[in-house]
Formats: C-alpha cells, sequence, structure tokens
C-alpha cells in the first residue's frame, strides 16, 4: 500500500474508514499473493496491529498451493500451529462458525463455550504475543473456510473501534485472495472428502441425533450408520462426532445452515 493513502490516526474511526476505502482500491489491482500480503500487512501496520493472518482453516503441512496462507506471527508460533493443526483447538477458528460475521476475540465466549483446550489455546498465544483481535469469517460452501485477522493492537482500547473498518478490508481481501488462488475462477472444484451418505450422517450428527435416529431418518440400520460415521472420521483423521462434524463444516463439506442453531455454541467444545 503506498504511503500517500494513509491517513494519520488522530480520529480512529474516520481515518480507519477512509484507509479501508483505499485499501480496496488497492486491492483490486492486486494479481498475485505477494502483493495481497504486502497489503494486509500495511493495512494491519496503519491500524495498529502487531500481527495479521489470513489463512485457510485446513492442514498446512504439505504446503499445498491452494491455501492460503499468510501471517507475520513469530516463527515458532507459527511453526506450533501450523505444525500441530492447531486450527483444530482455535476458539477463534470455532467461534467463526457460530458467528460467521465479523467478531472481536473478547465476544469468544459469548459465541462459544470455552473448554480447557480454548483456553489453553489462548493461553499459548498470549505467550507469543497474539491475542485481543479482530476477525473475519469467511465461508463458501463446497471449499474451505478462512478467516481474515488482526490481532496484538498497540492500543488495546482501539479495537472496537475498528470493527467496520476490519470487516470490509478482511473481507475483500479473502476474495481476492481466493480468486487469485482459484485462477481467476470465483470458486475451486475439488473432489468431495465425504460420500453422499456419509455426509448426510455428517449432517444429522451435527444436528445433534444419534446413530439409532440417523438410522430411522436414512432407513439405514444403526450397524451402517456406525460404519458410516467412523469412515468419515478416518477421512478427516478426527476421533469423535464433534471433531468430525467441525472438520466437515470448516471443509465446506457441510453449511453452517443444515446444522441446527442450538448445537453452534457447543460445537466446538
Amino acid at each position: 500500500m503506498q504511503g500517500r493513502y494513509l491517513l494519520p490516526h488522530q480520529n480512529m474511526d474516520a481515518s480507519a474508514l477512509s484507509l479501508a476505502a483505499a485499501f480496496l482500491i488497492e486491492i483490486q489491482r492486486a494479481d498475485d499473493l505477494p502483493t495481497i500480503e504486502s497489503l494486509l500487512a500495511a493495512v494491519a501496520h496503519e491500524l495498529g496491529f502487531r500481527h495479521y493472518a489470513m489463512i485457510h482453516h485446513d492442514d498446512h503441512r504439505s504446503g499445498s498451493p491452494g491455501l492460503i496462507n499468510m501471517n507475520n506471527y513469530v516463527p515458532d508460533y507459527a511453526a506450533e500451529y501450523f505444525g500441530g493443526l492447531y486450527h483444530r483447538d482455535d476458539p477463534v477458528v470455532h467461534a467463526c462458525i457460530a458467528a460467521n460475521a465479523c467478531f472481536t476475540w473478547c465476544e469468544i465466549a459469548d459465541l462459544i463455550e470455552l473448554g480447557p483446550r480454548h483456553r489453553t489455546f489462548l493461553e499459548r498465544g498470549e505467550y507469543y504475543g497474539v491475542s485481543n483481535g479482530i476477525t473475519v469469517p469467511a465461508f463458501v460452501l463446497g471449499e474451505r473456510s478462512g478467516s481474515c485477522n488482526f490481532c496484538s493492537p498497540r492500543k488495546p482500547g482501539s479495537v472496537r473501534h475498528h470493527l467496520d473498518a476490519v470487516h470490509s478490508i478482511g473481507g475483500f481481501a479473502f476474495s481476492k485472495a481466493r480468486r487469485v488462488v482459484n485462477g481467476g475462477r470465483l470458486r475451486q472444484v475439488r473432489v468431495a472428502r465425504l460420500r453422499p451418505r456419509w455426509r448426510d450422517c455428517v449432517v444429522l450428527a451435527g444436528q445433534g441425533k444419534s446413530n439409532t435416529d440417523i438410522a430411522t431418518i436414512l432407513g439405514l440400520t444403526p450397524a451402517t450408520v456406525k460404519t458410516y460415521v467412523e469412515r468419515a472420521c478416518a477421512s478427516y483423521e478426527v476421533s469423535n462426532r464433534t471433531q468430525l462434524v467441525l472438520a466437515a463444516v470448516l471443509d465446506g463439506e457441510v453449511g453452517i445452515h443444515e446444522i441446527a442453531p442450538r448445537q453452534h455454541r457447543y460445537l466446538a467444545t
């Protein structure tokens, strides 16, 4: 982002929104991921955040070219996060499912029920200086989910003042990165991980149905449902139904609208 677009911070609300407008002009001109990341880094700095992360919620260990992963976390934290598949325990990622709209990290406890794994994760992030952020979820049915995050503000009390600006910046940035990754196409076609009947079972499991309930609804035997759920779990390398539903939502195989709203808050616990 060129300096001529960056405004001083005497009026945080006005300057942040002006900065967002300038960012939208610049991001439309970007045609590669390095340019997008340089714009993201510049706008994070100008908004007063020490860290940014725009990522797909997926396994980044293989370095797949189809995944978005832009961040300036300290190397040790980034290595732990992506190497350990920490997105599966990240309450920010889980809150994306419950909120599906821009939110501050101080609102996470209102969106999901924080469990021990969540609290351990947050403590680890704070140890590395990753805290007090804003997240813009990115969900497209049939694609991996993702998010754009700004955190660790230099002025902690300024976070909520940036919600409107970050909402626009994060949404447009992820959309542009998606297009670049997908070769200019709006949608990346990929092979579904779940077979149709497996997916039916996962959706119903996400609605809180037991194997017996699912069997009755789908006209199957409980044993068949158990087998389908186990095979779906193996496909995602998870060990239980809760992790399975979460993984399927993050992967874009199951839409948030397909899961009963009352389940959202407890999906990640």
